[in-house]
């Protein structure tokens, strides 16, 4: 069975920057239904990414 492919999209319900990836995670597993997220790099600080199914 192959894993289905994850698409990154930036986090819809997250506000302000995103310091603690741990937080961001929960927040797109418990509100947007992805499978994980993570705080990465966006101009002019860090944002909520998650990570969904293509």
């Amino acid at each position: 069975m192959a894993e289905a492919k994850l698409c990154e999209k930036r986090s819809v319900t997250w506000s302000g920057m995103c310091i603690n990836t741990h937080h961001c995670d929960q927040q797109c597993k418990d509100w947007e239904e992805a499978v994980h997220g993570a705080c990465h790099f966006q101009w002019p600080g860090f944002a909520c990414f998650c990570y969904v199914e293509c």
